[in-house]
């Protein structure tokens, strides 16, 4: 074997090995390197960017992001990015620190709505507002196209295409979602969730969130008292079924439902979509689960 021939076989041969292993930064030769923080975040990027954009996602599926810790090489997954997608709103404190290596966009999905956004117990902002269809249609979808517009100009009118075929689904989401919900007898639009997710989402399709065992973020730690009076609250309203989310710990909402002697519905989606295959994958599949499972909890028509 010639000199030559060897340097290419050694060249080839690293090629492959480095190629088992993709990094953020391979991705800028395929399209933008995206990083989200969340996989509701990375589905839309997906949808908006199609083919011209790799994503990746720091807090895995059925991951909380609420206490998501980073590993130090998320700070270098960070750096790699073209463009960084935040909610913002608090979501993820852990996330300020790590955006100081940010050396792409950041963008805070939610600063086109912000004004949307209310607090809920205890006077703490609440940032789930992707729970609401128009408000991803209006604020993340419009942000995400803007920044990949900014950041890639060549394939500008394909992520507007793309966004606005994105909208046109998500439009017909929503009333699909409206007419199920609407199946629900009047009495029994009450909703009891894990945690306070679901605020956003049951005013505007007109349920009534009764209470929640935690609340805005899954770190608080509920007292006694508060889950006692959560339990008498359930048996006076005669509440037939209270709601798990997939991302937080299930036992203090199985021991309210063992205590309010009712039954826990399938579980709901919202700071995670599903495992893969799940049929709640995406942020359309998630909310169709979603709502499946309340109606069918709360006595509505499937």
């Amino acid at each position: 074997m010639t000199g030559h021939m060897a340097v290419t076989v050694i060249t080839l041969l690293a090629l492959l090995a480095g190629g088992c292993a993709p990094t953020v930064s391979d991705a800028r030769e395929s399209g933008l390197a995206v990083v989200s923080t969340m996989s509701v975040f990375s589905d839309f990027a997906e949808a908006v960017g199609g083919e011209h954009v790799t994503v990746d996602t720091l807090v895995d599926v059925g991951g909380d992001p609420h206490t998501f810790q980073p590993a130090p090489s998320d700070a270098a997954r960070i750096t790699d990015a073209d463009v960084v997608l935040d909610n913002g709103l608090g979501l993820s404190p852990w996330f300020g620190p790590l955006a100081e290596n940010v050396e792409g966009q950041l963008v805070i999905l939610t600063d086109g709505i912000a004004e949307r956004a209310s607090t809920q117990r205890g006077g703490v902002l609440d940032p789930h507002l992707w729970m609401v269809p128009p408000l991803v249609a209006e604020g993340y979808v419009t942000a995400i196209e803007e920044a990949f517009a900014a950041a890639d100009p060549q394939h500008a009118q394909d992520y507007t295409r793309n966004a606005e075929a994105y909208r046109g689904e998500l439009e017909q989401l929503d009333v699909e979602l409206a007419q199920q919900i609407a199946t629900i007898p009047v009495q029994r639009r009450r909703l009891v969730t894990s945690h306070d997710a679901y605020s956003y989402f049951a005013e505007h399709f007109g349920l009534e969130v009764l209470g929640t065992v935690i609340g805005v973020t899954t770190e608080e730690e509920p007292s006694a008292q508060a889950v006692s009076a959560l339990i008498d609250l359930i048996r006076a309203a005669e509440v037939p079924t209270i709601f798990l989310e997939s991302t937080v710990n299930p036992d203090l909402i199985e021991r309210v439902a063992r205590d309010a002697q009712v039954a826990i519905g399938e579980p709901l989606y919202g700071d995670s979509v599903g495992e893969p295959g799940s049929g709640a994958d995406t942020y359309v599949g998630m909310m169709r689960a979603n709502a499946r499972a309340i109606v069918a909890g709360l006595g509505g028509e499937g």
